[in-house]
């Protein structure tokens, strides 16, 4: 008789469906017990939820701490992370243990960039705050706030994975100028992507009238937009975070908003996403703030369960390191 691999899917949504449909796509579906649990955002599986399983599926599921103990304790061999980064996870923890883990990149490249875009043109089109006014019973076409054309502006984009390079045909055909701040791309480079290179941040801030931020959360990235960075930018400019929210210390973000020291700011993320009604950020007038919806595509939701399925399939039934493997 074949082993069933047991195979819990940790996700907001029941995903069930589709990742049968994925099993049989892959040939699996004899071979593995797929168990779904639905859960809050920000919360891991019990041990008891983990009794038999060998690998998770997670969405929005840290696994730092005591979760990585329950993780290896319940003998799981893979945490398939449904995402692109991975500073929830305990890479190396969790290899300590046994443990693998896997994520999906790229799954949700082209999502990401539209919804980059929609901010920076939210923001120079002042349409949230202009629904705002009428909102509160106020119409008035001459509100008092600038909007703005992006043709001959210039979008800075701090480094250049996916994301970033499907922002570049997106801005340049509303007729920016892109500028990019990646250490490890070379002018030649980015001059074939269509882009101009930075020499430092610092150039990058100077001189760009939207900074669109798509850096993964490293140690060299956290917190590196602060007061010294939002003050070297121009009073008119806007920033974009669609990254990671602990790339940009808040607080300063806050008064540089409050104080005018740039325009504005579209954000998709926070450090802190679970407490939001106390903090200053999304009480700020000329500031954007969605719960870290980018992602949310059909299309993109379903790349995330097949590449972890994938991973799954990988490890568990071909006995190889999954090709989406993260390594500590």
């Amino acid at each position: 008789m074949t082993k069933r691999h047991k195979v819990l899917l940790y996700t907001i949504d029941d995903v069930s469906d589709y990742a049968r449909e994925c099993a049989r796509s892959l040939g699996a579906q004899d071979q593995l017990e797929l168990v779904s649990r639905t859960h809050e955002v920000f919360s891991s599986p019990t041990a008891e939820e983990l009794d038999g399983v060998e690998a998770v599926l997670g969405e929005f599921m840290p696994v730092r701490g005591a979760e990585v103990d329950v993780m290896a304790d319940a003998g799981v061999r893979l945490v398939a992370s449904m995402s692109i980064g991975i500073n929830h996870v305990d890479v190396a923890g969790l290899a300590a243990r046994g443990v693998a883990v896997s994520n999906c990149p790229g799954y949700c490249a082209e999502d990401v960039a539209l919804h980059a875009v929609a901010l920076m043109l939210d923001l120079m089109r002042q349409v949230t705050m202009s629904n705002r006014d009428v909102l509160a019973g106020n119409w008035n076409p001459r509100f008092g706030r600038e909007m703005r054309r992006p043709a001959r502006q210039t979008c800075g984009l701090v480094f250049f994975g996916n994301i970033a390079r499907k922002v570049v045909p997106l801005v340049k055909a509303l007729g920016m100028d892109v500028l990019v701040w990646a250490p490890t791309k070379s002018a030649e480079e980015l001059a074939a992507a269509g882009c101009r290179k930075a020499e430092s941040l610092d150039e990058l801030l100077a001189t760009s009238d939207v900074v669109s931020l798509h850096c993964p959360l490293i140690p060299m990235t956290e917190r590196l937009i602060g007061a010294r960075e939002l003050a070297l930018m121009k009073p008119t400019a806007l920033l974009i975070n669609t990254a990671r929210g602990a790339v940009v210390d808040e607080d300063a973000l806050a008064d540089a908003l409050e104080a005018g020291t740039i325009a504005g700011a579209g954000l998709d993320v926070l450090t802190e996403e679970r407490d939001v009604v106390y903090q200053r950020l999304p009480k700020c007038p000329n500031c954007i703030v969605t719960p870290h919806t980018a992602y949310v595509t059909r299309e993109a939701s379903e790349a995330l369960v097949s590449m972890s399925m994938k991973s799954v399939c990988e490890l568990l039934l071909e006995g190889r390191e999954p090709e989406y493997v993260v390594r500590p």
